[in-house]
């Protein structure tokens, strides 16, 4: 069978310090695929029920097609469809036309056709694993993690209840520990790099209110100084030739004297984790290029710092863009053990 390469991502599952018990990732969806929404079945048993519509005017929707109990894993597909819309065709069957006033040229005639009656155009899709809170996924064409997110958090939340409404879920992209040796402090950049994307240097210049440049001024000792020490301050401040004309006019019951405050004053620029692990979020979706970080205490430079790895998958056809079931469910389940051995990741 053919192959073809394609990158696995990472996700780290969490609901943002909302405590949901010893509910995982995994569990979650487990239970919330047993519900019985319509009929009294299953939502493995209903593919109509594990529909969601996308409201976008487009006829987009999402569907959790194939998926599957693996008992130590929950394996997914995720399909986006749309129900609206034409997709271009060309028919290779030449013919002769008058293009302009000069110009007559044979061509291949170049149309658009909706999705036959009973379908729909897949637009985009994701294979997805979740074991406890680690979630693994392929997606090819025009499918995004975000779209992942907003599914999920219908499908839990929305259409079975499993999950609070209060409950946020969050899929955090994470640093590959194998390239960010100990702990590089906050991060201040991320950097993509490839042969295939320009050199793009990214900092939280967009960053929210609280961790904008801010003006600081705190104080950090007071002293008293006595004619020496105060003649020293003095001809930082006024000059040595002022400082002198000052000291030969005192009387001889006067003394020079100085009451100085120190403060480390200026501006500072307060580059929070969090906001650039968003930042790192979108890199990791939306580029298979070369993601560098820079932080307090070290940069990574020379390898990707985003915990993902291409990995081999068995396809239909040569051609293909269906990515074979069983074998994508093998292959990430391989991916996931391999970050394990690595130490890039814990056990589930």
């Amino acid at each position: 069978m053919p192959t073809a390469y394609h990158m696995v991502h990472y996700r780290r599952f969490n609901t943002g310090g909302v405590d949901i018990g010893p509910e995982t990732f995994e569990s979650a969806c487990r239970k919330a695929l047993g519900q019985a929404v319509n009929g009294g079945q299953s939502l493995w048993e209903r593919a109509q029920d594990r529909l969601l519509d996308l409201g976008g005017g487009d006829g987009g929707q999402l569907v959790l097609n194939r998926v599957a109990d693996l008992e130590s894993a929950v394996f997914g597909e995720m399909c986006l469809v749309q129900n609206h819309g034409l997709q271009a065709l060309l028919q290779l069957r030449a013919q002769t036309v008058q293009l302009s006033n000069i110009t007559t040229a044979e061509i291949f005639g170049l149309d658009e056709r909706a999705a036959p009656a009973g379908s729909q155009f897949v637009r985009g899709m994701a294979y997805w694993l979740a074991i406890g809170d680690h979630v693994l996924f392929v997606k090819t064409q025009s499918m995004t993690s975000d779209l992942f997110k907003q599914y999920m958090d219908w499908l839990l939340k929305q259409q079975t209840g499993t999950l609070g409404q209060n409950v946020p879920l969050n899929f955090q992209a994470e640093f590959d520990k194998a390239q960010v040796a100990g702990d590089i402090g906050d991060v201040r950049s991320l950097r993509i790099s490839g042969k295939s994307v320009p050199q793009l240097t990214i900092v939280p210049n967009d960053a929210p209110e609280r961790d904008r440049t801010v003006a600081t001024s705190r104080k950090v000792a007071e002293k008293y100084a006595v004619f020496e020490q105060a003649k020293t301050l003095a001809e930082v401040v006024f000059g040595k030739a002022k400082t002198e004309s000052l000291v030969e006019s005192m009387g001889p019951e006067e003394f020079l004297s100085a009451e100085t405050t120190f403060k480390v004053q200026g501006r500072r620029t307060e580059r929070s984790r969090e906001v650039m692990k968003e930042l790192a979020n979108e890199l990791a979706d939306t580029t298979d290029a070369m993601v560098q970080v820079e932080g307090k205490f070290g940069r990574v430079s020379d390898d990707d710092a985003i915990l993902r790895t291409r990995m081999p998958f068995d396809i239909e056809a040569d051609t293909s863009n269906l990515l074979n079931f069983d074998n994508v469910a093998d292959q990430l389940q391989v991916t996931y053990q391999r970050f394990v051995d690595d130490g890039k990741i814990p056990a589930a």
